[in-house]
């Protein structure tokens, strides 16, 4: 493949996946060349690929340039736009956040199995499983001592929303797990979801199952937020920030 061939290959790409993952408005984005340090860097690395000792990394050393450039170009894009990307997932000041609107698929209440009372349920997931919903939300692990203390079912007392809540104790430590679904309603006039205390800083965003969990802390304990369809989910309590990355690891195993 021949210098040129690669460029246009390289710059293809880079508008493709741009495109798909930012959709119509990136033709609408001005043209944006790459500094003449980002070029020198790149033309060094081919340089030095082409060595033979080195020219069975070529193809390697080519996509991360072309790796490096469409990163190059994402992060133009997005302040060309004036977009940020993280309030796609969440709202937040230095003393709450939020889910954003858009984040949580309204369910049908005749897709769910509500019953007229609340039932006795021995652990949070029975309790979802008995309501129809099998999105993997709960942990399957918790921190060693924990132990069930109370469990809250509540279909009554907000119309749009079904409450699951479970709080555990260890000695004096509390944990609490909720998971609140959000069913369509054609009265709905507001998007707003639960605000979550938090101390000032932003989020930190933990990849697992396919979900972006937002992790924050609330008054120097951990907390993760995120949504999984209809669900708005949440965990905090006395733990470390790796415990409950283990326990949110636990949910899609």
């Amino acid at each position: 493949m021949t210098d040129q061939a690669l460029d246009d290959l390289a710059r293809r790409v880079i508008l493709d996946a741009a495109r798909l993952e930012y959709g119509d408005w990136i033709d609408e984005l001005p043209e944006q060349d790459f500094s003449p340090e980002f070029e020198k860097k790149m033309q060094r690395l081919i340089q030095q690929a082409d060595h033979p000792v080195r020219h069975r990394c070529l193809r390697t050393v080519q996509l991360a340039a072309l790796l490096a450039a469409l990163l190059m170009l994402v992060t133009v894009a997005t302040a060309a736009a004036g977009y940020d990307i993280w309030r796609m997932l969440a709202e937040w000041t230095a003393e709450q956040i939020t889910l954003a609107p858009g984040q949580i698929e309204y369910i049908d209440p005749d897709d769910l199995h509500i019953p007229e009372e609340p039932g006795e349920y021995t652990d949070l997931q029975e309790a979802l499983t008995a309501y129809g919903i099998n999105r993997p939300v709960v942990p399957k692990w918790l921190p060693e001592g924990f132990v069930i203390e109370q469990l809250i079912v509540d279909n009554g007392t907000f119309p749009d929303t079904i409450i699951f809540a479970a709080y555990y104790c260890r000695g004096e430590d509390v944990l609490g797990i909720q998971i609140d679904i959000y069913l369509r309603d054609e009265n709905k006039n507001s998007e707003n979801f639960g605000h979550f205390e938090k101390d000032e800083g932003d989020p930190i965003s933990y990849e697992v199952g396919g979900i972006t969990h937002l992790l924050v802390t609330n008054a120097g304990q951990p907390v993760a937020l995120w949504a999984n369809g209809p669900a708005e989910c949440s965990i905090n309590g006395d733990i470390t920030m790796d415990e409950l990355k283990q326990m949110i690891d636990s949910i899609y195993e």
